[in-house]
């Protein structure tokens, strides 16, 4: 009788997943973010911009006359890193939301977890990168970020491999092993950059003005396109996955 009851709950919460309806508002709440965004940053800078004074939030070089460094004119190497980074950073952050609407799915489907249990699973992830954080960038910064980046791909490919065998038990390691890759996504890489752009200007004054302008333009660019393809792909892949 139980397992009869257990039977109808899924087909019903499949059925309720299974509509363009059910993703709208994740849908929507991404594109208001996007917006909220952009209106933030275009905020601020055209507040810098009539002030002509230094955001001292995002430059702590500053001049005595706190008047904003802008680098523009950009060298062959530094344009090199600037696109290979965005371009791998865009990349790796539309995997990750081209997956989104499939995650629920298959821990429901072929796992047989409940929505409370599914739950408990993404609470574990995000325990693991909030514990674990601290920790794992002191290691990045100890045996060289690099390896710690190559070793995300690693990790990757390891827990698609603990999802994919269908096992309840190994759903946990797997959401543990996804809450590390998360970390690495949001230090590793980055610092890494800063690594990399530090061999690309001087060490005095104004080389580290021009080279936190340098980094504030990427980072302010990777956060737009990690938006952008947060909406297009989570869309995108929603409409393939209800059709």
């Amino acid at each position: 009788m139980s397992n009869n009851s257990t039977s109808v709950d899924v087909n019903s919460l499949e059925t309720d997943t299974n509509t363009v309806e059910y993703y709208t508002y994740y849908i929507l709440s991404l594109v208001i973010g996007y917006v909220l965004t952009g209106v933030i940053f275009k905020t601020i800078n055209n507040a810098n911009q009539k002030k002509d004074k230094l955001n001292l939030t995002f430059d702590y070089y500053g001049k005595k006359d706190n008047i904003q460094v802008i680098h523009n004119e950009l060298t062959p190497e530094q344009s090199s890193l600037r696109f290979r980074f965005l371009i791998a950073s865009t990349l790796i952050k539309s995997a990750i939301w081209i997956k989104a609407p499939y995650m629920f799915a298959l821990y429901n489907r072929l796992h047989g977890f409940s929505r409370p249990e599914i739950g408990i699973l993404y609470l574990v992830e995000n325990l693991t990168s909030l514990l674990l954080g601290p920790l794992i960038g002191s290691l990045c910064d100890l045996f060289g970020r690099k390896k710690f980046c190559v070793m995300y791909a690693f990790l990757l490919m390891f827990q698609l491999g603990l999802r994919l065998t269908g096992s309840r038990s190994l759903a946990y390691p797997a959401q543990f092993i996804t809450g590390i890759c998360s970390v690495l996504i949001d230090t590793a890489f980055e610092s890494w950059l800063n690594f990399e752009a530090n061999m690309l200007f001087t060490g005095d004054d104004d080389g580290k003005r021009e080279k936190n302008s340098y980094l504030r333009e990427i980072f302010g660019k990777q956060i737009q396109f990690d938006c952008l393809s947060s909406i297009v792909m989570t869309g995108l892949t929603t409409i393939i996955y209800v059709r």
